[in-house]
């Protein structure tokens, strides 16, 4: 008999009604879904969150969806833009900065950004 593992991600949103919005991809750049973005202001150009300076309390939004290199340079080619998360409520465990999970310092410094300035919650859910 084969044994099958199956597993869920947990969702990312918490709420029931999150607000989305989209923006505009960098070339040749590749976003998963929960990544922390940064929005440049008079472009509406996303790039990642800062993870050098280990604050995290750049970001602006949430990426709703994984969005390849290719696809996000095929998307600026045909004017498209993907869509992000920019209210509402989310697990800070799902998270991410370039696709990699927050530390719980990161968790901590992300949570305060969006405490002080943001109209998203990271919450801590079990």
């Amino acid at each position: 008999m084969v044994d099958f593992n199956y597993t869920t991600e947990q969702p990312l949103a918490v709420d029931v009604a999150p607000i989305t919005d989209s923006v505009v991809p960098t070339a040749a750049t590749a976003y998963k879904r929960g990544d922390l973005l940064v929005i440049a202001a008079g472009t509406n150009v996303a790039t990642h969150s800062n993870t050098e300076t280990g604050a995290q309390a750049d970001w602006h939004v949430i990426c709703l969806a994984d969005v390849t290199a290719e696809q996000a340079t095929a998307k600026i080619a045909a004017g498209v833009e993907m869509p992000v998360y920019v209210a509402g409520k989310f697990d800070v465990a799902q998270v991410k900065l370039n696709g990699v999970a927050l530390t719980p310092t990161q968790k901590l410094a992300a949570r305060a950004h969006a405490n002080r300035s943001l109209p998203i919650t990271l919450s801590v859910v079990k």
